[in-house]
């Protein structure tokens, strides 16, 4: 049997009846039952969110689940889909949210099961558009398919032996049946239900390909593919055609939105190909087959200098400075095991003898506490505003005039730059700017290092 594609449709190829539709179309082009991932309509998890801060401030949240019951009714009579299902879904929100209400709290245990009602309502209206269509398909919650992972709520991982249980429960399904399985969501083996973190379908996707034996996982998004910089700070920038998986996971982590970090270790592990495709700009209705579109990653991607770039502007930096670092065994151990315990995660770090400079979400963990800990043995100094500039390239540790270029461009512009990182990753040169200056510097920089600016197909 032909192994199967793995496709994943984010929320925003599943925002409209249009849309839906769409995407149904992209599903049942494939020749052999393809494994769909979907992601919550497009907007929903806002609107989870927002219901949730609601109630446990006990405010009136009836306005916003009447938005959410809306945005799924109005695909449900276009892909004629009966209500029953969604309206079993919504009075199962309406009481968890009058529970958050009646407690006053919002635990991440009770936020990953509210968050989960946006991919369990999505797979159902999307199974019925392609049933629509002639091709039989049928709703999963993920872990029905297998995939049970640990307790770590907000970012959950599959278990080890996840992996074995999904390929099992695939095989299983009667042939030519196409399953439309929840992306983000997981549950545990006691039951509670859990998530991957934000963007987390791309993750679900790569777990299921790998499981599988895919020929090929597919992220279809609202973009062409993955491009060479940020389209806000460089209009007419151009797709990247391909990447490695190390290049892939560089721009992911530092800002490229497109993919979740993690979606290219599983891929990796098992050397299956992933395909970042624009739902909106592949003709749905051509048999033509989609390679050569979008963006390829895989493992034997063509050398180049500079392949890419991601600019991640909602940084803060924290200095932290002892002269108690001087030849202190477990100094920098002490730091970062308090960071660990708030669960602060750090993305760019620069050490002297007596200083760490380093960089941080500027909305991940409890960071005020953090600092307090921190400041009993040094001195701390967090500065809000900071945005990240990462290059990504193979080729970079082969361009030994590399460096020069980027800083004689960047002083023409007056960019100033507080940190450079590169090294620790062999692939990557990473500068902390402020974010007055981060799309400026990326625009001259694309000029220089790629001189071109052709237009993004359309």
């Amino acid at each position: 049997m032909k192994p199967r594609v793995v496709m994943k449709f984010g929320g925003t190829s599943l925002g409209t009846p249009e849309a839906v539709e769409r995407a149904a179309r992209h599903i049942v082009r494939e020749e052999a039952a393809p494994v769909v991932v979907a992601s919550a309509v497009g907007g929903v998890t806002d609107l989870l969110i927002e219901a949730g801060d609601l109630a446990r401030s006990g405010k009136d949240f009836g306005r916003v689940l009447g938005e959410i019951a809306e945005r799924h009714r109005i695909i449900a009579e276009a892909v004629c889909l009966e209500g029953t299902q969604l309206a079993e879904f919504e009075g199962d929100l309406e009481r968890m949210l009058h529970g958050v209400a009646a407690l006053g709290e919002l635990s991440p245990r009770i936020t990953d099961s509210l968050l989960s009602f946006g991919e369990r309502a999505s797979v159902h209206l999307l199974a019925a558009a392609v049933s629509r269509l002639g091709r039989p398909a049928r709703a999963f919650a993920s872990w029905e398919l297998g995939l049970t992972t640990n307790g770590d709520h907000g970012r959950a991982e599959a278990l080890p032996e996840a992996r074995a249980e999904i390929g099992q429960a695939v095989k299983a399904l009667a042939p030519g049946e196409v399953p439309i399985v929840t992306g983000y969501i997981g549950r545990t083996r006691e039951g509670e239900i859990t998530t991957l973190g934000r963007g987390g379908s791309d993750l679900t996707a790569s777990i299921f390909g790998a499981a599988v034996g895919a020929e090929e996982i597919q992220i279809w998004t609202d973009v062409q593919g993955i491009l060479r910089a940020d389209p806000k700070a460089v209009p007419e920038v151009e797709v990247v055609p391909e990447l490695s998986f190390e290049e892939a996971a560089e721009l992911a982590y530092f800002g490229a939105k497109v993919l979740h970090p993690r979606t290219m270790e599983p891929a990796r592990d098992r050397g299956i190909p992933v395909r970042v495709l624009g739902t909106f700009h592949v003709d749905c209705d051509s048999p033509e087959p989609v390679s050569g579109q979008g963006t390829l990653i895989h493992a034997r991607a063509p050398e180049e200098p500079i392949r890419a770039m991601a600019l991640q502007q909602k940084v803060q930096s924290l200095h932290v400075h002892s002269m108690r670092m001087l030849e202190a065994p477990g100094f920098l151990s002490r730091v970062f095991e308090i960071l660990a315990r708030h669960r602060i995660s750090v993305d760019v770090i620069a050490t002297s003898e007596v200083s760490i400079s380093m960089t941080l979400d500027l909305y991940e963990g409890d960071l005020d506490k953090a600092i307090e800990e921190i400041s009993s043995f040094a001195e701390v100094k967090r500065t809000p505003g900071r945005s990240i500039l990462c290059l990504v390239g193979a080729g970079i540790r082969r361009d030994t005039g590399l460096l020069a270029r980027i800083f004689r461009m960047l002083a023409e512009e007056e960019v100033p730059v507080h940190v450079i990182s590169q090294g620790a990753s062999r692939i990557n040169i990473t500068l902390v700017t402020e974010p007055p200056h981060g799309e400026k510097a990326m625009r001259r920089l694309y000029e220089g290092l790629f001189g071109r600016s052709e237009k993004t197909p359309q």
